[in-house]
């Protein structure tokens, strides 16, 4: 109650701000979500203030919902962008209302718009072993390069997984990958040969007179930012001659893509990407709409007569 009053006591300019700081330090200290996810939330949160020159959350009425809306639908927002914009929204003011700071959730009544489900992008077997073929491991760089991309497919890390991994987290003995994921909640990957034999190359380059150190970092001795662990990887695939767009996420993808397509149980897949809900992991089960058809052509009988082959029997 106290923290209530003395938000609702600021100045009006001020109030709205001050809300989206206690929301954020609640997602934090109290919920336990990943920084990540605390900017991503704080970016849709200023956004809104911005777009509607809202300073006080009082002031916050349906309409005002309704034009925001409204103007991400004018701008060509994707439905993924608004339904996890309104989301996010939907979720700050019933933390208003429920902390009492705001009579009413202007939020309440709104619905995502319908996303489809979509088969993520992903390389196939022969794409990764080209990109990881075309590495030169006569340098530093590209000892750690290759590292970074066994991790990354071998064991279907996040970005942000990766880059806060430390030695302290490999099993090379157990085989096993230790890694902090969303909400701050850890988790243990099985580690390849192929992976531990990279990472216990690349650790025969670096200075280990630092352990808590990052495992990985740049020729200047820094830990990778997001865009620079992007860059590298935008580099080992143009150098291998592959076209598709691929970010370090692709690999997650492929990771999960390839143990399912192997015949991999969906649950263990489920438990090594870190995912809480399996809906998330059955997008990789989705079969491609053109093999289904194919599929249907070549096995149906009334597509077998029209084509005048004769139905398969084994």
């Amino acid at each position: 109650m106290r923290r209530s009053l003395s938000l609702m006591e600021s100045k009006p300019k001020d109030r709205l701000s001050l809300c989206i700081e206690d929301y954020l330090a609640h997602l934090s200290l109290e919920r336990g979500m990943a920084v990540n996810t605390v900017n991503a939330y704080r970016r849709d949160l200023n956004e809104f203030a911005k777009a509607t020159k809202l300073t006080d959350p009082l002031k916050a009425a349906p309409a005002k919902a309704v034009e925001y809306i409204s103007l991400l639908s004018k701008q060509g927002r994707k439905p993924a962008t608004i339904a996890r914009k309104i989301s996010s929204l939907k979720q700050f003011f019933a933390y208003l209302a429920d902390s009492g700071l705001i009579p009413t959730n202007p939020f309440a009544t709104f619905s995502a718009p319908k996303i489809s489900r979509y088969h993520p992008h992903y390389l196939s077997p022969d794409e990764i072993k080209k990109i990881l073929e075309s590495i030169d491991l006569s340098t530093t760089a590209g000892v750690r390069d290759r590292a970074i991309i066994e991790l990354l497919y071998g064991c279907g890390l996040r970005i942000s997984e990766l880059l806060n991994l430390q030695l302290k987290d490999i099993e090379f003995e157990a085989g096993f990958v230790r890694v902090t994921g969303k909400g701050n909640k850890q988790r243990l990957i099985p580690m390849g040969q192929f992976a531990a034999d990279s990472v216990k190359r690349w650790l025969e380059c670096k200075t280990l007179d630092n352990p808590p150190k990052p495992l990985f970092y740049s020729r200047l001795n820094r830990p990778f930012s997001r865009p620079g662990l992007w860059k590298i990887i935008k580099k080992r695939v143009c150098q291998a001659g592959i076209s598709k767009p691929v970010t370090p996420h692709t690999f997650r993808h492929s990771f999960a893509t390839h143990l399912l397509e192997g015949g991999a149980d969906l649950r263990v897949v489920q438990e090594m990407l870190g995912h809480a809900d399996i809906s998330t992991t059955q997008i990789y089960t989705t079969i491609d709409r053109d093999y289904i058809v194919a599929e249907h052509k070549r096995y149906h009988p009334r597509e077998l007569a029209r084509s005048g082959k004769h139905r398969r029997t084994d």
